[in-house]
């Protein structure tokens, strides 16, 4: 049992330091304060591949060792004002993330439940985009930056478009994992369920820092990381399904 621990830890700290590897692939965007990043990869990997304790125990290690000035965030950034920036939600929510994927996956009770949990969330999501794709935003200044500028009639057509494409691919996903070796199903969904609670701490830090509206919110905060985020999701999953990490643990 010590020895199981000890693997799990040394897993653990091992996930920790991937993820800050990870984080100085560094890409900015003009239009909002959160670059694209590997860090969620990892994070999603780590909930399905350690399980939720030590998924979530390697998240809150790579945060302590950030928070006490290790250049370990995104770009090299560190400290508590990084944490408590406009970008710390997504931080705080990677070992709540990491635990709860790991324990949708444990608990094989709560199939059913994330089975229509997750078709429901993207149904939603998807009509989210959707709605604020067909509304013209605004200029949102944060102090002297522009953060959200106007959509065009052409950007708002591309936006449907990509969204669509988006949500018909995690759909077909769904479905053709039951038919394959490469995907778990459930792994995919709890994936999801994980990069929606991303999302939401996120942007509700977010929305607190700045002040900024919902609409600017989920315009800088959400919408431009769909896409990479499914394409994170899916290779993820696939990672996680065909590198079994407990036969080391044991």
């Amino acid at each position: 049992m010590e020895k199981n621990k000890l693997k799990g830890m040394v897993f653990a700290a091992l996930f920790a330091a991937l993820t800050a590897a990870v984080a100085w692939f560094k890409i900015p965007l003009p239009f909002t304060p959160v670059p694209i990043t590997l860090q969620t990869l990892v994070v999603l990997m780590s909930g399905a591949m350690l399980g939720s304790y030590y998924g979530a125990l390697s998240m809150i290690v790579y945060l302590a060792v950030g928070a006490i000035g290790l250049p370990v965030f995104a770009g090299g950034a560190s400290g508590i004002g990084v944490l408590l920036g406009p970008t710390g939600g997504y931080l705080f929510s990677y070992p709540v993330a990491a635990f709860v994927i790991g324990k949708l996956l444990e608990k094989k009770k709560l199939n059913s439940f994330l089975k229509y949990f997750s078709f429901v969330a993207i149904i939603v999501f998807v009509v989210i985009v959707l709605l604020d794709s067909l509304v013209r935003i605004g200029i949102m200044k944060l102090g002297d930056k522009v953060m959200i500028s106007v959509l065009s009639e052409q950007q708002r057509i591309i936006l449907i478009i990509v969204s669509i494409a988006v949500v018909l691919l995690l759909l077909f996903l769904v479905v053709y994992a039951k038919k394959s070796k490469a995907f778990s199903i459930h792994t995919i969904l709890a994936m999801f369920a994980g990069t929606l609670i991303i999302y939401l701490l996120g942007s509700i830090q977010g929305k607190l820092v700045t002040g900024l509206p919902w609409n600017a919110i989920f315009v800088g905060w959400v919408l431009p990381f769909i896409v990479g985020d499914t394409i994170k999701l899916i290779a993820a999953a696939y990672i996680a399904k065909n590198i079994d990490i407990n036969k080391y643990m044991k």
